[in-house]
């Protein structure tokens, strides 16, 4: 079969298996978000897509981790390898953030005026909202802050964390860190005096520090992999398929559950070795065209999907409502095509027109630059 062809991604650097993780991780959110934004449930023995398919998020996290340190670890040998990192983060990640942004103060200034405050504004466009607890308004751009903090520490950690014992020992750091975190924003939570809708505790940086280290480690692991026997990556895909069922199938989360969130840890790790068994040994399961498309197009995916279901919530609530006599609650799963397909449009339109322009002009910049400073190194030879 004819390999995928990226726009984004040259084909020597492209990993088939991570690609397709993140086209799952994109559509599992949109059939989470699908249940929670409509009401509309799917069958008693699916009911793991409301509870569990949230977690393609810190899936996200996972993925973001484990690429950037293969798109970028190879070129810290380059002198301005820093400044091109951030020019291409940037442009990779504002032109459509920026989009979306616009499109919700208008639409809230289109409903009867615009609700956001300045000071959320400034936030959001200056990537400091998260920071500041419920201060984003993109929808599901809370792991866009999460991801910005990321990226700026994202350098120093890959020049600390230069093998797998270091990274190792940074992920138990950021496992016990995260879950002491998480324990203790969850406890303000609750005692507030006024507490929130929301749990900060989920959606802030430091509870989910674990999920980046986890990218760090597996892709640590698949280095120290690389040539080792197939019964070894066996062994990995065996964990993987195991412990992902054992959270889905038979729940096995609610035994970890408590005010730390093990449970999210215990996802963390499952899909931390789904992972390192897709860069080793893509699975045509994961590793296919369809899946690379959607991951491909993910962050269009994910940014447009909340805002797709809220304006086409009262056409897919009929449409389930008369097709349950019929179907039953098998009707969720018409109603999860209509969603994927009328999302998969307009993420086919942001993306060609906003997320491929965007990355392009910040690889011309970079190409700029690069001109610029052989230019002037040339200069300094004549003149010197």
């Amino acid at each position: 079969m004819k390999e995928f062809d990226s726009a984004i991604i040259q084909k020597k650097r492209l990993l088939p298996g991570i690609h397709g993780l993140r086209g799952i991780a994109a559509l599992g959110i949109v059939l989470f978000h699908l249940q929670h934004l409509t009401g509309i449930k799917p069958p008693a023995s699916f009911q793991f897509i409301g509870r569990d398919f949230g977690y393609g998020v810190h899936l996200f996290f996972i993925l973001s981790a484990f690429s950037l340190m293969h798109s970028t670890e190879y070129k810290t040998t380059d002198k301005d390898w820093i400044i091109n990192y951030f020019i291409k983060r940037f442009f990779r990640i504002v032109p459509l953030f920026y989009f979306i942004a616009a499109f919700e103060i208008g639409r809230q200034a289109f409903s009867g005026g615009i609700v956001t405050d300045l000071t959320s504004i400034f936030l959001n466009l200056t990537f400091t909202f998260g920071f500041v607890s419920f201060s984003g308004f993109v929808w599901g751009g809370w792991s866009i802050g999460v991801e910005m903090i990321f990226y700026a520490i994202f350098p120093v950690l890959l020049l600390t964390l230069r093998n797998h014992k270091s990274a190792l020992i940074f992920l138990f750091f950021a496992i016990v860190v995260s879950g002491l975190i998480r324990s203790a924003l969850h406890t303000q939570h609750v005692n507030a005096t006024s507490p929130t809708q929301w749990d900060w505790s989920y959606f802030a940086f430091g509870p989910n520090l674990c999920f980046f280290a986890m990218g760090i480690y597996a892709y640590r692991v698949s280095h120290l992999l690389e040539k080792e026997a197939g019964f070894t990556r066996f062994i990995i895909s065996l964990i993987a398929v195991a412990s992902i069922s054992a959270l889905i199938f038979f729940g096995m989360g609610k035994y970890l559950y408590n005010d730390a969130r093990w449970d999210i840890v215990a996802w963390g790790l499952s899909l931390t070795a789904l992972c390192i068994w897709q860069s080793l040994r893509p699975s045509f399961a994961i590793a296919n065209k369809p899946f690379e498309y959607c991951g491909e197009q993910s962050f269009s995916i994910y940014l447009i999907h909340p805002i797709t279901i809220t304006f086409l919530k009262d056409y897919l609530i009929r449409s389930y409502e008369a097709l349950l006599p019929h179907l039953g609650a098998y009707a969720f799963f018409v109603c999860a095509a209509l969603i994927i397909a009328a999302t998969l449009i307009v993420a086919r339109f942001t993306y060609k027109f906003i997320e491929v322009p965007g990355i392009r002009l910040g690889q011309q910049l970079i190409a700029r630059r690069a001109q610029y400073e052989c230019g002037k190194t040339t200069r300094l030879r004549i003149y010197g």
